[in-house]
């Protein structure tokens, strides 16, 4: 009997069995864990570029309605200090957009005579209304808006907090040059692409087509000015000097051309661009440079290979 019942006893793991189950579940974590990152950041990119998507719909509906682009900025012509008649707050294309994004009660809140910093722009600006589709949702700071380098309305210097809203698009407004300067240096008006200071330009003036022109693209946050080819998101326009995700600079670019902040972005090798055409595209951090100068222009009659 007493065999019998020792022999009838559940045998329990050991020390040593346990161990290799531990090990072997912590081995199947660290596979499993990068695909599901992966996973993760496949459904942000995209939800990224739906946002561009968005926009491009929003330009044109714009476009429909005004028969015009809405200008990339609105600053004093010959710097970018002082204010205009008729648009003291110097707002940017982002805020024309709104009523094309279901946000009219948003556009509705500003007054368009005054500061942007002042009421009720000013209430705007301290409750730091957000708006989805101008943030990328790889963006780690999410809507902080204490270290920028965008804002919808205002986004001053990077690391500035004078922002109305974060943005991590920006509108390319030229191919080398800065529009304007923090010194006054080159107080360049015009730019070859089609967001720019001041600018009015039509579908009918992209004669390079606009699947072969670039409209809108992707900036990080939280990227102070360097001389290492970052710097200042000028009124939410930039142009395409530095290339994507680094300082690489084309032949022609000027002294401060070398701070110009670059397209940029948290996706993995490149960022998204809006088309002419409302078509998003990614491009790789290798683009050729050239390549991208060409598709900055709308009007420069460039033959454009394969990109």
């Amino acid at each position: 009997m007493s065999a019998h019942k020792k022999q009838g006893r559940n045998r329990g793991f050991t020390l040593i069995e346990l161990l290799v189950v531990i090990a072997i579940i912590a081995i199947l974590v660290a596979l499993l864990l990068p695909a599901v990152q992966q996973a993760r950041e496949a459904a942000r990119r995209s939800s990224c570029k739906n946002n561009f998507k968005q926009v491009g719909l929003a330009f044109h509906n714009y476009h429909e309605t005004h028969g015009v682009f809405p200008f990339g900025c609105s600053l004093p012509r010959g710097g970018c200090s002082g204010t205009i008649p008729g648009n003291p707050a110097k707002f940017s294309w982002g805020t024309h957009l709104l009523p094309y994004l279901d946000l009219a009660n948003v556009y509705n809140g500003f007054n368009f005579s005054l500061n942007y910093n002042v009421a009720p722009n000013g209430g705007l600006q301290q409750g730091g209304y957000k708006v989805q589709t101008f943030q990328c949702p790889s963006d780690p700071q999410g809507d902080d808006r204490t270290n920028h380098t965008g804002g919808i309305t205002n986004p001053g210097p990077a690391g500035g907090k004078d922002d109305i809203g974060k943005t991590n698009m920006a509108g390319v407004a030229d191919s080398v040059n800065w529009l304007c300067d923090i010194s006054n240096y080159r107080p360049t008006v015009a730019g070859d692409g089609v967001l720019f200071n001041h600018s009015r330009v039509k579908i009918r003036d992209i004669i390079d087509g606009t699947s072969n022109t670039l409209m809108v693209g992707e900036v990080t946050g939280g990227r102070t000015g360097s001389y290492d080819g970052q710097g200042y998101t000028i009124w939410n326009v930039l142009d395409t000097a530095g290339g994507i995700n680094g300082p690489n600079s084309i032949p022609g670019g000027g002294y401060w051309d070398k701070w110009d902040m670059e397209f940029s972005s948290y996706h993995t090798g490149g960022c998204h661009f809006l088309m002419g055409d409302g078509a998003v595209r990614f491009f790789s951090e290798n683009m050729d440079q050239q390549t991208l100068s060409k598709l900055t222009t709308r009007q420069g009659g460039e033959v454009v290979g394969e990109f």
